[in-house]
């Protein structure tokens, strides 16, 4: 330990810090950063998407993905310049930590991340199990539902920084920041906690949905006849409303999409919360890894079970495809013609 300038520091190398964890949230949270914020402007500016419901929950979805991709942006970025700057680590307080932009980000991310599900799998609920109701619900609803998650930050923010503030003169933390650095032990373990509790909840809510969807009092039927037998119940509701004949297939398949997040979720951000929620103090640079991959995947996610967002995010292709099946349409048009004379 060594004191130059009244700044402390410790015996760590900075060159001895994983570089392989900087490039890696640098690169792939960009990456998650640029490909949600052009989806979610693209969806936005639509005229036609952003009055429909299920399109309102993709958006809010791809939007906190992008708050997610500043996150470890930020944080790469940071831990760049402390490694770039100094030769070894300085020593700071929890205050310090808490107050970095990237620990701000952690922060909200983490209380948010199993919220967020929760909101979107209560939607799912209500148009599963309430088709009509759900269809004569206003797009208000949508946007009220999906954005008042965000007012649950600050009451949990408030008394985490005051906490963080008691500490600011002891400096006993090297300045990579992690966010178990960055917070008491009370509210580290608070946070991942309300992330566990609600992410394993969209697993309790999801159970009735898949009931719903998949059976009926006959006990002989396959599993695949009964999911045809559910969509076209739920398309049958929704067709009566003027204009909306491919509302039931889009609501199954935003049912599918979530059900996918809620998923990767589980796999990606509870079972390492689940790790640090028992070892707090644990390096967890893998972990944070595991759940900067969860941006990635998402994407896949969405790109994958949403023809939209694909024509959204590949215009071109899109343009290409509708060329083609019109090219098409007017050819087996002439082809009947000609056999009608």
């Amino acid at each position: 330990m060594s004191d130059i300038n009244g700044i402390i520091f410790s015996e760590k190398y900075t060159k001895d810090y994983d570089k392989t964890f900087i490039i890696l949230y640098i690169v792939e949270g960009l990456f998650i950063i640029l490909a949600n914020l052009f989806l979610t402007i693209r969806l936005f500016t639509n005229r036609q998407l952003r009055t429909q419901k299920e399109f309102i929950v993709i958006g809010a979805c791809l939007f906190f993905d992008v708050i997610f991709g500043i996150t470890y942006f930020s944080a790469g970025v940071y831990r760049a310049i402390v490694v770039f700057v100094y030769e070894k680590f300085p020593f700071v307080s929890m205050w310090d930590c808490f107050m970095t932009i990237h620990n701000q980000f952690f922060i909200f991310i983490t209380i948010m991340a199993g919220i967020v599900l929760v909101f979107t799998a209560i939607d799912r609920f209500i148009c599963v199990f309430f088709p009509i109701r759900y269809i004569k619900l206003h797009v208000e609803y949508a946007y009220m539902l999906m954005f008042l998650p965000y007012l649950i930050i600050l009451p949990l923010w408030i008394p985490a920084a005051i906490g963080a503030y008691e500490n600011y003169s002891v400096k006993n933390f090297t300045m990579n920041c992690l966010m178990n650095q960055a917070l008491t032990i009370d509210y580290y373990v608070l946070y991942r906690t309300i992330r566990i509790v609600s992410t394993i909840g969209c697993i309790f809510l999801y159970l009735p949905i898949f009931v719903k969807m998949c059976v009926v009092s006959f006990s002989n039927l396959s599993c695949f006849i009964l999911i045809v037998q559910r969509t076209q119940s739920i398309y049958n509701h929704t067709k009566i409303a003027p204009g909306s004949t491919k509302n039931g297939k889009r609501l199954l398949s935003m049912t599918k999409t979530v059900a996918l997040i809620t998923g990767s979720t589980v796999c990606l951000f509870t079972v390492p919360d689940l790790i640090t929620y028992f070892s707090p103090f644990i390096n967890s640079n893998v972990m944070y890894l595991m759940n900067l991959n969860k941006g990635v995947v998402n994407l896949i996610i969405f790109l994958t079970t949403q023809k939209c967002l694909r024509d959204l995010m590949f215009p071109r292709s899109a343009r290409k495809t509708s060329a083609m099946f019109a090219s098409r349409t007017t050819r087996t048009n002439h082809t009947i013609i000609v056999h009608q004379i």
